[in-house]
């Protein structure tokens, strides 16, 4: 009988320090706040380059990961919170990227139009309708504010 107990203790011991090794390895990952501050700050910069119109879409994909980032991180899933904020990070970052170029579209269809009105005025004919802008190369169905196009050459 005293060979079981010797056997149980050394099992329950062994059983024991294999289960504070196991939460001592997941407790030392940790929380991936700069991965977070990260992808607010992509974020924040999104929203500044307007991203709310002409990018609505990425946008609202990176906030919807952010917050799961938010959730796994109160929920000390610090691996997957990690992830997800790099995710929302990589998704805004596209965000703002895609409202510079509706930016720049706009402007291009603004000095088209100002372009033709000038030609018109300085040639004493009315200026032909100018043509729409390309539509954006991206496979989303995300819309920029209506443009006037832009000329096709120097004709």
């Amino acid at each position: 009988m005293a060979r079981s107990t010797k056997l149980f203790q050394r099992f329950a011991l062994l059983s024991l320090v294999g289960a504070g090794l196991l939460l001592a390895g997941c407790a030392s990952t940790p929380p991936p706040t700069d991965a977070m501050d990260q992808a607010a700050a992509m974020l924040a910069s999104a929203r500044a380059a307007q991203a709310p119109i002409f990018a609505p879409l990425d946008l609202g994909a990176a906030e919807a990961r952010y917050a799961q980032a938010q959730q796994a991180l109160a929920g000390k899933h610090y691996g997957r919170a990690s992830r997800l904020a790099a995710e929302a990070e990589a998704s805004a970052e596209l965000a703002r990227a895609k409202a510079r170029l509706g930016q720049l579209r706009l402007q291009i269809s603004q000095q088209t139009g100002r372009n033709a009105d000038l030609s018109s005025r300085l040639l004493g004919s009315p200026a032909p309708a100018p043509t729409p802008a390309p539509p954006a190369p991206s496979g989303g169905t995300q819309t920029y504010p209506a443009s006037a196009g832009s000329s096709g050459g120097g004709r």
